[in-house]
């Protein structure tokens, strides 16, 4: 018997993205398909949003102000509390040695945000959440 997320509750995604408009699209967007949605702006916030409540899936830009993708991920990895959160990494980083990278550090997946739709991303995020 298949287990359904929207039985108990939303599952809940935190976006971490410095653009404010790319952002809100999510937020919008990630709501409207019954996700509670938490924005960070940056490493640091998600760091902090995460020590105090654990997320279902974390959608995470790589180039941020303050604590970039990289650095957070590693973070969130080396943390027994964080390291089983599922790690979507949302970039314009279309590089094959940033993807390997970030796969190697324990996303377990690298979506570039100029290639895809918004419906895909949900698709992704709705494989991952299974």
């Amino acid at each position: 018997m298949e287990n359904n997320i929207q039985e108990n509750k939303k599952p809940l995604v935190l976006a971490v993205e410095d653009d404010v408009f790319i952002a809100s699209v999510h937020q919008k967007k990630l709501a409207k398909e019954g996700f509670e949605v938490v924005l960070a702006v940056n490493g640091k916030e998600a760091i902090e949003f995460v020590q105090k409540r654990k997320p279902d899936i974390i959608l995470l830009d790589l180039i941020m102000p303050i604590k970039d993708g990289f650095e957070t991920l590693k973070e969130l990895k080396a943390d027994p509390n964080s390291k089983d959160i599922k790690v979507i990494i949302l970039s314009n980083l279309s590089q094959e040695e940033d993807r390997q990278r970030v796969l190697e550090m324990g996303a377990v997946d690298y979506v570039v945000k100029a290639d895809v739709s918004f419906r895909e991303i949900i698709e992704v995020i709705k494989k991952y959440l299974k």
